[in-house]
C-alpha cells in the first residue's frame, strides 16, 4: 500500500492518541477534515489501521510479571499445531505467540500477578498442552522500550 505524507501524518498522530477528533488530525495534516476523514476510512477498509484499543496498565491490573516462554513441540505434525495453537489462543495470560525460528518453536509472551502465578500458567498449562516437549522461561526484569508506534519511513 502507498502511502503519502498525509497519510502518514494522520497515522502519527492517530498512533500519538487514536481518539483525537478528525478536526484536530486534519488542523495537524494541513488538510480540512472531509479528506482527513476519507483517508482514515480508507486505511481501514484497506487494513492498514485494524482496529482502535486503549494501551492498559498491566501493573495497574495487578500483572507485576512479563515474562517470555520458548516452547518446542515433540514433533510438528498438522495435530501437534494445531492442538498448541488452539490452547494458547484461548488462554488470556498469553498475550502474544509467535512461530520462530532458532532453538525454539514458539515464543509465548506470558503475562502474570507473580512467580507463582505464572508457574501455575506454565505448569498446569503450557507444559500440559498436547506435542508439547519442553518449556524454558525468561521473566522480564525490567522494560527498558515498550513501543505502541510504528516506525512510518
Amino acid at each position: 500500500m502507498q502511502l503519502d505524507h498525509f497519510d502518514r501524518r494522520i497515522i502519527a498522530s492517530l498512533q500519538q492518541d487514536a481518539r483525537m477528533p478528525v478536526a484536530t488530525i486534519a488542523e495537524r495534516v494541513n488538510l480540512s477534515a472531509t479528506p482527513v476523514s476519507r483517508r482514515i476510512k480508507r486505511l481501514e477498509d484497506e487494513g492498514l489501521i485494524r482496529a482502535y484499543a486503549p494501551v492498559l496498565d498491566e501493573r495497574k491490573l495487578g500483572f507485576e510479571l512479563n515474562a517470555y516462554v520458548l516452547i518446542n513441540l515433540a514433533a510438528h505434525s498438522d495435530e501437534n499445531i494445531d492442538a498448541f495453537e488452539r490452547e494458547i489462543a484461548q488462554n488470556s495470560y498469553v498475550i502474544a505467540c509467535h512461530a520462530v525460528t532458532g532453538d525454539s518453536d514458539y515464543l509465548v509472551h506470558v503475562i502474570a500477578r507473580d512467580v507463582e502465578h505464572l508457574s501455575q500458567i506454565t505448569l498446569r498449562k503450557l507444559v500440559r498442552i498436547k506435542g508439547v516437549r519442553d518449556v524454558r522461561s525468561i521473566i522480564v526484569l525490567e522494560t527498558i522500550k515498550e513501543a505502541n508506534a510504528l516506525p512510518l519511513e
